[in-house]
């Protein structure tokens, strides 16, 4: 296109040429002709306004021409603008649907990563429950067989027991340290045979949540396993309700749940500091607190202790199962698990319950 306007201008130019020659080679011509003076003069004239009119049409053409050119060239260069314009929309489109495939593409594999996470998740708890369900069911089969054989020599104790009682009355051989030492032996075969029925209780396997849990009692049986744990070390502080509080659930599984909060609360105590216990009714919910003095739960942690396998312990101390088991447990019975801590100075752990009556 520039090479056809560079040529234009070159046929413009000889043009012009052309007749400039002409006008010097016609008048030098009549000059040459002509000698009267008058007529040369009239002459001059009406060839001067001759010159003018022939110079101006030819302007008019050439200056015509070239606006039309102009308009020509102009309409090519919008047209151009056109077709960028249509190139740059069309480019644009198919960039956006790009961009489009692109953002399903990743709308699909970001729901396809939140499906594997919550598969994951549930794999996680069904292991989990797993490992708890073949624990427990080991330990009531072990539970089971200790308890039937501590039963066994602990018939012969309390026999032997109540037959001396029975020997020291009829012979009337009363006497202080007697009394005292049969109170003692009475007491021991008294605390055994509550833990081994603890140990019974902990390790039920039945499945329904129709039990009657006495949650107190349920509390007294862990603290009476956890005992060799907390002695000498830990002290426990009871507040609890005036009344027996009855939970509708699982007895074995609810005494799951305290037992592996208030060993949590033991370990976490480095060395001696004390668990406080309170219950307390509100009415159709019964609100269990336990606070120890331990080492605390760091913030960005206590939304993450619930889960499968995570554990703030030291490698062979914990495997991670002990809260998320109880975590489950709680929502089974239709309840819910809360925690505060405050590093350094404690935790204090809710589990708040469905109550189904209490007595007097």
């Amino acid at each position: 296109m520039i090479k056809k306007i560079r040529f234009e201008h070159s046929l413009t130019a000889a043009y012009l040429l052309a007749g400039g020659l002409w006008i010097i080679f016609s008048d030098r011509f009549l000059n040459s002709v002509i000698s009267d003076p008058e007529v040369m003069t009239q002459i001059q004239t009406y060839k001067g306004w001759f010159y003018v009119g022939v110079t101006g049409i030819f302007f008019f053409l050439i200056l015509r021409k070239h606006l039309k050119k102009l308009r020509d060239t102009e309409t090519e260069v919008q047209q151009h603008r056109d077709n960028l314009h249509e190139m740059v929309v069309e480019k644009t489109r198919k960039l956006d649907k790009v961009v489009e495939e692109l953002s399903l593409k990743n709308e699909t594999i970001n729901r396809q990563n939140e499906d594997l996470r919550h598969v994951l998740e549930n794999l996680n708890k069904m292991q989990a429950q797993l490992f708890q369900a073949e624990k427990m069911a080991s330990l009531g089969v072990l539970t089971a067989g200790i308890a039937h054989e501590i039963n066994n020599p602990l018939n012969y104790m309390l026999g032997g027991l109540t037959g001396l009682e029975h020997y020291f009355e009829e012979n009337k051989l009363q006497h202080e340290n007697t009394d005292l030492f049969l109170k003692g032996i009475r007491t021991g075969i008294e605390r055994i045979n509550a833990i081994v029925s603890g140990l019974n209780q902990m390790s039920r396997t039945n499945t329904t949540y129709d039990e009657n849990c006495d949650l107190h009692e349920i509390i007294g049986n862990c603290l009476m396993i956890l005992s060799n744990e907390l002695k000498y070390r830990v002290k426990v502080e009871e507040s609890y309700a005036d009344h027996a509080i009855i939970i509708p659930g699982n007895v074995g599984k609810m005494h799951q749940i305290f037992l592996n909060i208030l060993m949590n609360a033991s370990q976490s105590i480095g060395g001696e500091g004390e668990i406080s216990i309170r219950t307390t009714n509100s009415g159709s919910s019964v609100i269990t607190e336990i606070t120890d003095t331990g080492c605390g739960i760091e913030e960005v942690d206590l939304t993450k202790i619930t889960q499968p396998f995570y554990t703030t312990k030291d490698p062979g101390k914990g495997t991670g199962l002990g809260l998320s088991i109880t975590y489950s447990i709680v929502k089974e019975h239709n309840g819910e698990l809360r925690f505060s801590s405050v590093p350094g100075k404690g935790t204090t752990v809710t589990v708040e319950l469905p109550v189904k009556k209490h007595t007097l």
